[in-house]
């Protein structure tokens, strides 16, 4: 599993900022609200920051457990794919309401509910953004035995591995299967 990209990121941010800001351009010429979440939805992007950093703090704290008493790997892989989800949505949902922004503030200045709530908003994803990122290194493993120039149990050169700073549990070759050319 790859990880994330912040150039991704930056990139959704931009181009759903462009999307939020013609949104709000129409939407007031036609006159009609704002497209902005409510402010309640700031407790739902709270809460799932709240348990994709808890979920992280969960694999982080299984690392230091001895293997036979760790965690089923799809969970870290879940909880991986949880905050890598949760950081582009994240973007998403601050590039949009960071545009719808620009444009509430330019026409009635700070202060108004519409313009809190996007502020909120984009408070809120750029913290979802923030806590997929510190989750997904949390789920990184550590580099294998081997790193100072031994080898591992599979006669693997800990510098060579492609795996060994990879994602929990997801990266290619991870397991102690070993890669086959066969086609």
């Amino acid at each position: 599993m790859n990880g994330i990209r912040p150039l991704w990121l930056l990139l959704i941010v931009i181009v759903s900022g462009g999307l939020g800001w013609v949104a709000a351009l129409l939407t007031a010429e036609a006159g009609v609200v704002a497209p902005v979440l409510v402010r309640s939805s700031t407790i739902t992007l709270g809460s799932v920051a709240l348990l994709v950093l808890v979920l992280g703090i969960r694999v982080q704290r299984d690392k230091k457990r001895p293997p036979a008493a760790r965690m089923n790997p799809l969970v870290a892989t879940r909880t991986l794919a949880l905050a890598q989800a949760g950081a582009y949505a994240g973007s998403l949902i601050a590039g949009w309401h960071g545009g719808v922004l620009v444009h509430l503030t330019s026409a009635t200045g700070f202060g108004t509910p519409t313009v809190n709530d996007a502020l909120l908003m984009v408070v809120g994803g750029l913290v979802l953004v923030i806590v997929g990122y510190i989750v997904e290194q949390y789920c990184r493993l550590p580099p294998e035995d081997g790193a100072d120039g031994t080898t591992d149990a599979h006669g693997r050169n800990g510098e060579g591995h492609r795996g060994q700073t990879g994602p929990a549990y997801g990266a290619e070759g991870e397991g102690g299967y070993a890669r086959t050319n066969d086609s």
